[in-house]
């Protein structure tokens, strides 16, 4: 693994005491991540920091909490300002088409003096300049759920290319090579993560029996998603796999009915809190989860040891579990969603 000035190998996290003992730890801890600075993989067991030093002033950019994924991520920030003793100020585009409102919010952010901004951002282009800016401030600035470049100081995203090629080899393999046709459904163009869940589906199914039809993208709201699959569907004949989004997923079973279609499996890259009951009850075949409850809590605690001086790694990837109605009922949902009663939160005091 290559060393960076900000980022050290697992035998020298634990050498430098950055863990608190494992009796003082909460049960949310330890979580497995790669270590990819630098084109690494090392597999680390990370440990969250016991307290802040102070109750810093952090802000927190979502693009928006429209689905129960970016409300469990509100929850794993929220609870772990909590246990940090930090302020979080928290801040909602309101969707995927609002990246200049998010580079409002980002400057709202830098105006309340704020010592970090914790960022899930809409478009990383459209915040390089505010972010620049950001950097010659002085303002800590970590990068959580959407993949971000090293213009934030520490970042910690899934690959969803490797989410998406999780996902489609495991159809792959389950349809042992038989003829079957799949329209992909992304989410929004220009998001950046978007495009990579389809490059990971190409991946996913080369050389099995999958024939990708078509990409489609667009938001992911229900409605939105609802449409796309229905165009697929009146498209294509004989269409086999619905994959994508965790909302494409919620939806596609109502389009598929209505186009007498009661055979197509139906499979999703990531996961919402819907997907838990439609894997168990049969109705999604696969879903693949990256822990977003996890990644928000690292995300805090990055942005904390930085401010702190303390040493931390610089980018990390969350560990993928395919969710399968074989495995879902021993897997941890706390780490992956809020709980049911969670409502968005938006300060922290």
């Amino acid at each position: 693994m290559k060393k960076t000035l900000n980022s050290i190998s697992t035998a020298a996290l634990i050498a430098a005491g950055l863990t608190t003992t494992a009796a003082a730890q909460d049960a949310i801890w330890p979580f497995d991540v790669v270590n990819s600075a630098g084109g690494g993989s090392e597999i680390v067991s990370y440990q969250g920091l016991e307290k802040a030093e102070k109750p810093w002033h952090i802000c927190v950019l979502f693009p928006h909490m429209k689905d129960s994924y970016w409300v469990g991520v509100n929850y794993g920030i929220v609870d772990q300002a909590r246990k940090l003793g930090v302020k979080a100020t928290i801040l909602e585009a309101g969707g995927y088409t609002e990246a200049a409102k998010q580079v409002s919010q980002y400057n709202d952010c830098v105006a309340l003096g704020v010592d970090a901004i914790v960022i899930g951002a809409i478009s990383e282009a459209g915040l390089a300049k505010s972010m620049a800016e950001g950097n010659e401030k002085g303002i800590v600035q970590v990068g959580v759920i959407n993949p971000m470049s090293d213009v934030a100081g520490a970042r910690i995203f899934a690959n969803y290319d490797d989410a998406a090629e999780a996902g489609a080899k495991f159809l792959a393999d389950m349809t042992e090579g038989k003829p079957m046709r799949m329209v992909h459904f992304p989410g929004p163009q220009g998001s950046g993560w978007a495009e990579a869940s389809t490059e990971g589906v190409e991946r996913g199914i080369e050389g099995s029996g999958i024939e990708l039809l078509e990409a489609k993208y667009g938001d992911t709201g229900k409605s939105i998603q609802l449409r796309l699959v229905e165009d697929a569907l009146q498209a294509y004949d004989d269409v086999n796999i619905i994959y994508g989004t965790a909302v494409t997923a919620e939806v596609a079973k109502q389009a598929l009915e209505e186009a007498g279609n009661d055979d197509a499996l139906i499979a999703a890259y990531y996961s919402n809190e819907g997907m838990v009951d439609l894997v168990k009850s049969g109705v999604v075949t696969a879903t693949v989860t990256e822990s977003p409850v996890m990644e928000a809590r690292i995300a805090m605690d990055l942005a904390v040891r930085i401010l702190e001086g303390k040493d931390h790694l610089v980018e990390l990837n969350p560990s993928m579990t395919v969710l399968t109605k074989d495995n879902i009922d021993s897997f941890d949902m706390s780490r992956s969603f809020a709980p049911a009663d969670w409502e968005p939160v938006y300060a922290v005091e």
